[in-house]
C-alpha cells in the first residue's frame, strides 16, 4: 500500500508509539480480571479486607493509563509534524530533479498537491494513527483474556469479526477511490485560486470577474460534490459498526446469562465478560472510523507516491573542460513536448563564440523552446545541440549551469534584500562585486544592496527587475548568456536602461536574445528568423533588409 509505503523508513518511531501504546491497553485490558471480577466475587461476598487491594490495583491501572496515555498522546503529536515535513522535502527534492517533460503542466496543481495530500497524511497521523494503536492492541489484549477466561463465548465472538472486516474493507475502497479524486479536484480548485490571485488587476482592468468566479465555482463545486459523496459512504462505517457491535452483543448476552443459570459462570464472571465486551466495542467502532481515515489517507498517499516516482531528467555527461569558447550549434534539431506536434523542426544554426545572435519571428514559432534546448533543460527530439563542437549534454551539469545565465521575462527573484538575491543567483560573490554589476546596469544609483524586495521582485519596476537579473548574470561570469523578451513590456527609456546593460554584459560572453522588438536587435552579428518552428532567415540587419523575406516584412510593419 501506498500509505505504508511512506511510512516504512519510520517503522522504529512506529514500533515505539506502539510500545507506548502498550500500557494503556494492557491497563484496560486487565481492568475486569483484576477490579472487576474480584469486586464481585470477594468483595461483595463479604470479604471486605480484599477492598484495600481491589482499590490500590484500579488506581495503579488508571495511573498506567494516564500517564502512557500521555506519552503517547505527545509521541503521536510528534511523528504526525514530523513525517509530513520529511516526506515534503523529499517530494519538493524530486520535483526540482524530475525529468520537466514528464512534471504536470500547472504549477498551482502542484503546490495544491503537495499541500492538501501532506495535509490529509497529516490529519491521518495525528487523529488516528495513535487511535489504531491503542484500540487496535487493546482490541487484541481484550480478545486474549476473552479466550483465556471465557474461550467458549468468544470463539462466537471471533465468528462474526471477519464479517464486519469484509464489510468495513470493501466501504475503504470506496472511500480511497473517491479520495483519490476529491484530493484531484482539490488540485484543480488550488490551480483557479493561483490563477485567480496571481491576475487580480489584469481580471479586474478586462472586467474578468464573472469569468474567473464561473471558473472558480466550478471547480470548487465540483470539489464539494465528490467531498460530499466521500463524506457520505464514509459515514457508513459508524453506525454499520454500532448495529453489528449491538446485535453482537446481544447474542452473547443472552448466551452468558444462559451460562449462569447452568452454574457454568459465577456472576462476578458474566459481569467481568461484559466488561470485556463493552470495552471492546469502542475499539470496534472506532477502528471502522480510522478505516475510513485510513482509506482517504491511501488515495492522499497514492498521489505523493505519483510524484515521488516521477523520472528523473536524464544523466549529464561529465566532461569539465578547462576553458570553454562559447561556440553554439544546432544540427539538424528537432523537438516535440509529450503529446504534442513537433515544436521545433529541423533547424541548423551556428552561433560563433563571443557573438551577439538574435532570435525573432513571430508568436509561437519555437524561439523560447529553442533557448530552453540551448540551456540543456530539455532534450532534442533529434539532432543534436553542440557546444565548443562537442554535444551538451556530455559535459558536467554543474559545470555547465556555472557557464551559462538564463534572463527569462519573468526573472526569479525572492523576498529580501538585494545582497540576498544576488547572493542565491550568483553564489560566493563578494559585496563589491555585487555593488560593481549594479553600477555596471546603472542600478547603482536607483537601489542598494540593503533595499528589500517583495515576492517576485516586488517594489521594482519591470525594467529594475530585468537589469537586476543581468547583474546577477555578470556576477556569475557566465560564458553564455540568454535572455528571453526582456524588453517586450518595457518603454523606451526602460528598453534603452536594459539594453546599456545588455551592451555592458557582451563583453568576452556568446550572447543570444529572443527579441520582439526588431529595433532592440539591429547591431546583431547575425539575427535567426523563425517561423512555425523552423529557421527561414539567417544574416545580418543589412543583409535582411537587402532581400524580400519575414524579417524585412516585420520592420516595414
Amino acid at each position: 500500500m501506498n500509505l505504508l509505503g511512506l511510512l516504512r523508513p519510520f517503522w522504529l518511531q512506529i514500533l515505539l508509539a506502539a510500545g507506548l501504546a502498550l500500557l494503556p491497553a494492557a491497563a484496560q485490558a486487565w481492568l475486569p480480571t483484576l477490579v472487576v471480577k474480584p469486586l464481585f466475587d470477594q468483595v461483595l461476598s463479604g470479604q471486605w479486607e480484599r477492598l484495600g487491594a481491589v482499590l490500590w490495583a484500579g488506581a495503579g491501572l488508571l495511573a498506567v493509563l494516564v500517564v502512557s496515555g500521555y506519552a503517547l498522546e505527545a509521541f503521536i503529536g510528534y511523528l504526525s509534524l514530523k513525517i509530513p515535513a520529511v516526506w515534503r522535502e523529499r517530494v519538493f527534492e524530486r520535483l526540482l530533479q524530475a525529468d520537466l517533460m514528464a512534471l504536470p503542466a500547472s504549477s498551482g496543481g502542484l503546490t495544491g498537491r503537495l499541500v492538501a495530500d501532506l495535509k490529509e497524511l497529516e490529519g491521518f497521523l495525528f487523529y488516528s494513527l495513535g487511535g489504531l494503536l491503542v484500540q487496535g492492541i487493546l482490541l487484541l489484549a481484550l480478545l486474549f483474556q476473552l479466550l483465556l477466561h471465557y474461550a467458549q463465548l468468544t470463539l462466537y465472538l471471533l465468528l462474526v469479526l471477519p464479517l464486519m472486516a469484509l464489510l468495513l474493507g470493501w466501504l475503504g475502497a470506496w472511500v480511497t477511490r473517491y479520495s483519490r479524486r476529491t484530493q484531484a479536484a482539490m488540485e484543480r480548485l488550488a490551480a483557479r485560486m493561483a490563477e485567480g490571485f496571481g491576475r487580480l488587476e489584469l481580471i479586474r482592468a478586462l472586467d474578468l470577474q464573472a469569468f474567473a468566479r464561473a471558473r472558480f465555482r466550478h471547480s470548487n463545486q465540483q470539489q464539494y460534490r465528490l467531498g460530499r459523496t466521500r463524506a457520505l459512504i464514509a459515514a457508513l462505517n459508524l453506525p454499520l459498526g454500532q448495529l453489528a457491535t449491538t446485535l453482537l452483543l446481544g447474542l452473547l448476552l443472552a448466551l452468558g446469562v444462559g451460562a449462569v443459570q447452568r452454574g457454568q459462570m459465577t456472576p462476578g464472571d458474566l459481569t467481568a465478560f461484559l466488561t470485556l465486551l463493552g470495552l471492546a466495542v469502542t475499539p470496534l467502532q472506532l477502528l471502522s472510523r480510522i478505516g475510513a481515515g485510513f482509506a482517504q489517507a491511501e488515495g492522499a498517499s497514492a498521489r505523493l507516491v505519483e510524484l515521488l516516482e516521477l523520472p528523473p531528467a536524464p544523466a549529464m555527461g561529465q566532461l569539465r573542460p578547462q576553458t570553454l569558447a562559447g561556440g553554439l550549434e544546432l544540427r539538424n534539431l528537432s523537438f516535440a513536448y509529450p503529446g504534442s506536434p513537433a515544436t521545433l523542426q529541423n533547424l541548423n544554426l551556428r552561433i560563433a563564440p563571443g557573438s551577439f545572435t538574435a532570435i525573432v519571428g513571430p508568436s509561437g514559432a519555437g524561439k523560447s523552446t529553442l533557448l530552453r534546448l540551448l540551456l540543456g533543460l530539455y532534450r532534442p527530439s533529434a539532432g543534436q545541440v553542440l557546444l565548443d563542437g562537442l554535444e551538451l549534454h556530455s559535459y558536467e551539469a554543474g559545470w555547465l549551469r556555472a557557464r551559462m545565465a538564463w534572463v527569462p521575462q519573468e526573472p526569479l527573484l525572492f523576498a529580501g534584500t538585494v545582497q540576498e538575491n544576488l547572493a542565491a543567483l550568483a553564489p560566493g560573490a563578494r559585496p563589491e562585486a555585487m555593488q560593481q554589476a549594479l553600477d555596471t546596469v546603472g542600478l547603482g544609483r536607483e537601489i542598494g544592496l540593503q533595499t528589500p524586495l517583495e515576492d517576485d521582485g516586488g517594489g521594482l519596476s519591470v525594467g529594475q527587475r530585468q537589469r537586476l537579473a543581468i547583474a546577477a548574470a555578470l556576477l556569475r561570469e557566465a560564458k553564455i548568456l540568454l535572455l528571453d523578451e526582456i524588453t517586450s513590456a518595457l518603454d523606451r527609456t526602460s528598453e534603452g536602461q536594459v539594453m546599456a546593460a545588455l551592451e555592458a554584459a557582451r563583453l568576452g560572453r556568446t550572447v543570444i536574445v529572443v527579441a520582439h522588438r526588431l529595433s532592440t536587435v539591429q547591431h546583431a552579428d547575425q539575427i535567426v528568423v523563425m517561423e512555425k518552428g523552423r529557421i527561414v532567415q539567417v544574416g545580418s540587419h543589412a543583409e535582411l533588409m537587402g532581400s524580400p523575406g519575414l524579417y524585412a516584412d516585420f520592420w516595414r510593419s
